[in-house]
């Protein structure tokens, strides 16, 4: 394996590096309220111990596989903040690196991908959210379907390179409708991989032959039985050790919105989270039907789904960043959010990163927007925005670790 040379560097790495505050190069403003920046537990926080007890094996002895699974809307769908997160995790120690995980080729569905990966496709594709009552369909993990019944389309996936960590596969997992006896997949991008599928799940393996940085498949139509070839989502693994850090996300979904995913545990079982980031929140929020207790037990049914799977995985809940309805009004209602978050988390034994206070409170998003951290919408916020916050969120969970090592050593 390509790993085993660093079992000795994890075991002369200074351990002092990991009692240092991490990052040191986080946003510098004085609005910004830096003393929320942790994660709050409010009950048994075990389920984090453990984690931290894998996070803790995989630094020093680079033994392990991690995956973290951080899920939300359209903060999450453009993927800065989340691959930002992503980032600082796979370059805190050498070979952290364990793959980029769960994706979608969003372009397919005609709307906005993340930077830095690129899709090219041939065929006419349709593409539906989960977050938009009207569109019929069915939705796996990832809450976005793509589909075709054209009699042949190609899809091809290449990461930029530039300024972002090297995402290479050995094996690939093609999430789609069940039955799809009408069309056959074929991996154009290593004619030697070894193909295995599983019709339960609904998923076409490929074992590749070499690790590799551009994936190219083919989807064929072999008869008329079934009309349209559904894609659900792909998975790009590795066997190295590592932390796999995936992200779901799409524009305008709430909480309801991944309730309506019918396949949702069976392909999550795929992944099995130890950590999973819940950032969902701030269009339940601009729900004119919103309320406290409905948001609660949607939340329930959600968490529900991950325990199923992972019953041991730690949660760590995010509440909103500040925003505007309407761009006029702020929206107090991320108050009532942060109360639930709160809840949720002693109930479950989770924890809670506060960037509603940590942006500092209501109507700070205007001044974020004014820094050039927020846009005018007063929802969203810039690159540089999504970057701080995801530096933000990694040093809160490296404060975390850091005190989890204190009382272990």
């Amino acid at each position: 394996m390509r790993n085993t040379i660093y079992k000795l560097l994890f075991l002369f790495w200074p351990l002092s590096i990991f009692s240092q505050q991490y990052p040191h190069d986080v946003p510098n403003h004085d609005f910004i309220a830096y003393n929320y920046n942790y994660i709050e537990f409010f009950n048994d926080s075990s389920k984090f111990q453990d984690f931290y007890a894998k996070f803790d094996t995989l630094l020093f002895y680079g033994k392990g596989k991690l995956n973290v699974v951080h899920i939300g809307g359209s903060h999450i769908q453009a993927d800065m903040w989340s691959d930002r997160v992503r980032q600082r995790l796979y370059n805190f120690t050498p070979n952290n690196n364990g793959g980029r995980g769960l994706l979608f080729p969003y372009r397919l569905a005609k709307t906005n991908n993340p930077y830095y990966y690129k899709i090219e496709y041939t065929g006419e594709w349709k593409g539906y959210r989960n977050s938009v009552l009207s569109h019929d369909s069915e939705f796996g993990v990832t809450g976005i379907t793509a589909k075709t019944s054209d009699s042949i389309s190609t899809v091809k996936l290449s990461f930029r390179g530039e300024n972002y960590p090297d995402y290479d596969f050995n094996t690939v997992k093609i999430l789609h409708n069940q039955k799809s006896e009408s069309f056959c997949i074929e991996l154009l991008s290593d004619t030697n991989a070894i193909r295995i599928t599983n019709a339960s799940i609904g998923y076409t393996a490929f074992r590749l032959s070499s690790y590799q940085k551009t994936l190219t498949f083919a989807i064929t139509k072999l008869d008329t039985v079934e009309k349209e070839f559904a894609l659900y989502g792909i998975t790009l693994e590795n066997q190295d050790p590592g932390i796999c850090y995936h992200s779901i996300g799409v524009n305008g979904a709430s909480v309801p919105s991944y309730l309506r995913c019918e396949h949702f545990k069976k392909h999550l079982s795929l992944i099995k989270p130890d950590l999973v980031i819940f950032s969902i929140g701030i269009n339940d929020a601009y729900d004119t039907q919103f309320t406290a207790k409905k948001y609660e037990k949607n939340y329930d049914t959600l968490i529900s789904y991950f325990q199923s799977v992972s019953p041991n995985a730690a949660l760590l809940f995010t509440t909103n960043n500040d925003s505007y309805y309407k761009r006029k009004y702020p929206n107090k209602k991320a108050e009532d959010v942060r109360t639930v978050m709160k809840k949720l988390a002693t109930k479950y034994g989770g924890g809670v990163w506060d960037m509603y206070g940590l942006m500092g409170g209501l109507g700070s998003v205007k001044t974020w927007e004014k820094a050039g951290l927020a846009k005018k919408d007063k929802i969203h916020l810039t690159k540089a925005g999504y970057q701080a916050v995801g530096d933000l969120l990694f040093e809160a969970i490296i404060k975390s670790y850091n005190e989890y090592l204190d009382a272990h050593n």
